[in-house]
């Protein structure tokens, strides 16, 4: 037998498709696949030894043929047109970055090998007559590679020349032009088995790379875990566009820890890559924190492209499968805690800005935004010095007593507030100063920190706490809960404050635990029913107020993780529900 012989060793096949990779001309009566051809490409990639395309056909069609033969994703940089196949073969070896001595180019005319060589000097060519040489060549011996490592290099490599080629004008231009739609879909526990696809099969656009266990059983067991806390945010991505509908081809989980977002999932289907979805979605979740593991295809942190092509859609029911554009409102405020945390989450999709002021952890211990006592000196002028100076010595900063809510202004805007620690966290009063503070560690619950040394003893983890406890006793004293009239005059001030063409949404808190639920006679929660009393009298004198329950949608205990923090799905339909009842201007 003898062997062909060539420039060098040969690290790239090129090949032509009619009358060459199989017999005939799909163009011209059909073709007749041939099989040893493709085995021959599937042992080359195994060791090592790369395979490409470069044919005069219709691109849609050849993929979807290779593709039903399983064998499209082993071709590297597929060049399909109808264009001369010279300037092709040399724009590809620049992409991909082989020498032309190292390449070989197979076709059944002698035209195109003819314009090859004279396109790419040193070009090794050859017909189809050479490939049943090629399996034991000593040229194309390669490196073992059973797990096709080189393959994978190069597909990435592939997919970002791609995508440095489509941030052209003209692109921007065609995406504007393509009608993109991206819907978001809540409601992931109803295809679980598709975001479990999308976090274990993506690679190119994984961002996060955690995999779930390759049991099915396990992994969904793990996926629904985190999905069912109230700190999970989540969604599922379906793409369409006036050429089709793609489907759900990304997939994304975020963790909350002290209200602080962080992306556990980030991952989307290549089908997708060059139409920027990945970036959209991350603008809307307000780019939070990112963990980027291995090579990915993608920057999105990059905004050099502003995605204006895309028009959002949401689901308005689990029983809906009809999407619907997503409805733009201005503005949106939030103060309060992690309730309002959950909600905001969807909210994000509906405003251009967002402004969250929320609970947040300080020196061992929570500061509760979603108290009134910190709201009530903005409305007032502010603290005097020594107010603040009293604050401070309890680890209070000036900026706790400040907000943004007396700027929220424009029409259509959505200002949404929650007192939940109004009915759970007591008040301190500074004696020389007057300033009212609530103060609270875990495990003290609405008990007099002063009168019990032994709950200061327990309570306190740090000398810090220690030391500021040791100020309370000295400088406060003890006030206890608000009464039920001064919860309404607060609110009332709070709501007076707002103009009238802001739409306010408030909160009520939780009245049944999960205890509730074991036992019906155990009777619901005393304070929060007194702060709901408040919140439903004082709004029901004002039109521009929705008040959001929680409780429409606890049916028992699996619904709570404890009395103020729900599974993720109660908080979706509160949005749901939010949804159905706004009627306010929507901004265009």
């Amino acid at each position: 037998m003898v062997h062909p012989q060539f420039a060098e060793d040969i690290r790239l096949i090129i090949w032509d498709l009619d009358e060459t990779f199989w017999n005939g001309t799909l163009t011209e009566g059909g073709i007749q696949y041939r099989q040893d051809c493709h085995d021959l490409v599937c042992t080359l990639n195994a060791r090592g030894v790369m395979n490409a395309i470069c044919s005069k056909n219709d691109h849609a069609k050849i993929e979807t043929i290779l593709t039903n033969k399983g064998i499209w994703d082993q071709f590297i940089f597929p060049s399909i047109d109808w264009t001369a196949k010279g300037p092709r073969l040399a724009n590809m070896l620049t992409q991909i970055g082989l020498r032309a001595q190292s390449a070989l180019f197979i076709d059944d005319n002698p035209m195109n090998l003819a314009q090859a060589v004279a396109a790419v000097p040193g070009l090794n060519i050859a017909g189809p007559e050479v490939i049943r040489h090629l399996e034991t060549a000593q040229q194309l011996a390669g490196k073992h590679d059973p797990n096709l490592t080189r393959l994978a290099q190069y597909k990435i490599k592939e997919a970002k020349t791609r995508a440095a080629q489509i941030t052209d004008d003209s692109t921007v231009d065609f995406l504007r032009k393509s009608e993109v739609q991206v819907l978001f879909d809540y409601d992931v526990e109803a295809h679980l088995d598709r975001a479990i696809e999308l976090i274990n099969r993506t690679n190119q656009l994984n961002f996060t790379k955690n995999r779930l266990p390759e049991d099915q059983v396990a992994a969904r067991a793990e996926l629904s875990a985190l999905l069912s806390h109230n700190t999970s945010d989540a969604a599922l991505i379906r793409v369409r566009d006036r050429f089709g509908d793609y489907g759900y081809v990304g997939f994304y989980l975020t963790r909350r820890i002290h209200n602080k977002r962080r992306l556990e999932h980030f991952c989307f289907s290549c089908r997708t890559l060059n139409m920027f979805i990945e970036h959209y979605v991350y603008g809307v979740l307000n780019t939070p924190d990112l963990t980027v593991r291995g090579e990915v295809l993608s920057d999105v942190h990059d905004r050099a492209v502003s995605v204006d092509w895309i028009t959002p859609q949401t689901l308005h029911s689990k029983a809906n499968e009809h999407a619907k554009a997503v409805e733009q409102f201005g503005p949106v405020f939030a103060r309060g805690g992690c309730d309002l945390a959950s909600l905001m989450h969807y909210m994000s999709l509906h405003t251009p800005k967002l402004t969250q002021e929320f609970n947040e952890p300080r020196n061992g211990q929570m500061l509760r935004r979603d108290h009134s006592a910190f709201l009530m000196p903005a409305l007032d002028g502010g603290l005097t010095v020594p107010q603040l100076k009293a604050a401070e010595e309890l680890g209070y900063r000036p900026e706790d007593f400040e907000t943004d809510l007396l700027s929220v202004t424009e029409p259509g805007s959505l200002c949404f507030l929650s007192f939940w620690a109004d009915a759970d966290i007591p008040l301190y009063r500074h004696r020389q100063s007057g300033l009212q503070v609530p103060y609270w560690l875990v495990g003290a619950q609405n008990h007099d920190l002063i009168a019990r040394a032994d709950l200061r003893a327990a309570v306190a983890k740090t000398d810090l706490q220690r030391e500021r406890l040791e100020v309370l006793c000295r400088d406060y004293e003890f006030e206890g809960l608000l009464g039920s009239d001064q919860m309404i005059a607060r609110y009332a001030r709070v709501l007076n404050a707002i103009p009238p063409q802001v739409h306010i949404v408030l909160m009520l808190a939780n009245e049944r635990g999960p205890l509730f639920f074991l036992n019906r006679d155990k009777p619901r929660h005393q304070h929060h029913q007194l702060l709901n009393i408040a919140l439903r009298q004082v709004a029901g004198q004002r039109s521009n107020v929705t008040l959001l329950d929680p409780e429409n949608h606890i049916a028992g205990a699996r619904d709570l993780l404890d009395l103020n923090h729900f599974r993720r799905d109660v908080y979706h339909q509160l949005y749901l529900d939010l949804m159905q009842g706004l009627h306010l201007p929507k901004v265009a």
